[in-house]
């Protein structure tokens, strides 16, 4: 039978998890929101060089 403080140790770590992609996710989102379009221009320009039929 496990103790009800092993319990409440995983599940602490389970939302310190969920805590930490979250973050990841926020900053993620404002990476692209920053650079959005210069980043959509570079893969495009990227894309274009290594497909120049494509495009």
């Amino acid at each position: 039978m496990t103790s009800p403080n092993v319990s409440s140790q995983s599940g602490q770590s389970v939302i310190e998890y969920a805590l930490i992609l979250l973050l990841i996710a926020i900053i993620t989102l404002a990476i692209l929101l920053i650079l959005g379009d210069d980043l959509r221009a570079f893969i495009f320009d990227l894309l274009r060089t290594w497909f120049p039929q494509i495009g």
